[in-house]
Protein backbone atom coordinates (compact mmCIF):
# COMPACT_ATOMS: atom_id res chain seq x y z
CA UNK A 1 0.00 0.00 0.00
CA UNK A 2 1.01 3.29 -0.97
CA UNK A 3 1.90 5.85 1.27
CA UNK A 4 -0.35 8.24 -0.49
CA UNK A 5 -3.22 5.94 -0.10
CA UNK A 6 -2.49 5.83 3.76
CA UNK A 7 -2.62 9.23 3.85
CA UNK A 8 -6.25 9.07 1.98
CA UNK A 9 -7.35 6.51 4.32
CA UNK A 10 -6.28 8.51 7.51
CA UNK A 11 -8.34 11.73 5.98
CA UNK A 12 -11.44 9.50 5.43
CA UNK A 13 -11.57 8.29 8.93
CA UNK A 14 -10.18 11.51 10.46
CA UNK A 15 -13.11 13.16 8.28
CA UNK A 16 -15.51 10.49 9.75
CA UNK A 17 -14.41 10.58 13.79
CA UNK A 18 -14.21 14.35 13.60
CA UNK A 19 -17.67 14.85 12.46
CA UNK A 20 -19.24 12.44 14.78
CA UNK A 21 -17.28 14.11 17.36
CA UNK A 22 -18.13 17.38 16.71
CA UNK A 23 -22.22 16.04 16.88
CA UNK A 24 -21.16 14.73 20.43
CA UNK A 25 -19.26 17.72 21.59
CA UNK A 26 -22.30 19.76 20.14
CA UNK A 27 -24.01 18.80 23.79
CA UNK A 28 -21.10 18.03 25.59
CA UNK A 29 -19.74 21.80 25.48
CA UNK A 30 -19.95 22.93 29.24
CA UNK A 31 -18.76 19.60 30.32
CA UNK A 32 -16.01 18.46 28.25
CA UNK A 33 -13.57 20.66 26.60
CA UNK A 34 -13.08 20.49 22.28
CA UNK A 35 -9.73 19.56 22.28
CA UNK A 36 -10.80 16.27 23.58
CA UNK A 37 -12.76 15.04 20.99
CA UNK A 38 -10.20 16.36 18.53
CA UNK A 39 -7.43 14.20 20.45
CA UNK A 40 -9.73 11.25 20.46
CA UNK A 41 -10.23 11.78 16.61
CA UNK A 42 -6.57 11.80 16.09
CA UNK A 43 -5.58 8.61 18.09
CA UNK A 44 -9.22 6.97 16.78
CA UNK A 45 -8.24 7.85 12.72
CA UNK A 46 -4.49 6.60 13.04
CA UNK A 47 -5.43 3.64 14.95
CA UNK A 48 -8.19 2.41 12.50
CA UNK A 49 -6.19 3.70 9.42
CA UNK A 50 -2.68 1.06 10.73
CA UNK A 51 -5.67 -1.44 11.07
CA UNK A 52 -7.29 -1.01 7.74
CA UNK A 53 -3.46 -0.86 6.36
CA UNK A 54 -2.70 -4.58 8.19
CA UNK A 55 -6.23 -5.40 6.86
CA UNK A 56 -5.64 -5.45 3.10
CA UNK A 57 -9.19 -5.67 2.43
CA UNK A 58 -10.32 -3.46 -0.08
CA UNK A 59 -13.68 -1.54 1.16
CA UNK A 60 -16.29 1.75 0.26
CA UNK A 61 -13.23 3.54 2.13
CA UNK A 62 -10.57 2.79 0.09
CA UNK A 63 -12.69 3.77 -3.26
CA UNK A 64 -13.31 7.54 -1.45
CA UNK A 65 -9.41 7.21 -0.31
CA UNK A 66 -8.66 6.74 -4.12
CA UNK A 67 -10.88 9.80 -5.10
CA UNK A 68 -8.88 12.01 -2.36
CA UNK A 69 -5.96 10.62 -4.33
CA UNK A 70 -6.59 12.35 -7.41
CA UNK A 71 -6.97 15.61 -5.83
CA UNK A 72 -3.23 15.03 -3.81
Amino acid sequence: MKLKHKIALFFVYFTLFLALTAMVDYYAYDTISPLVFIVFSLLAAFWVTIVHAKNREKTKVDELAEDIEKII
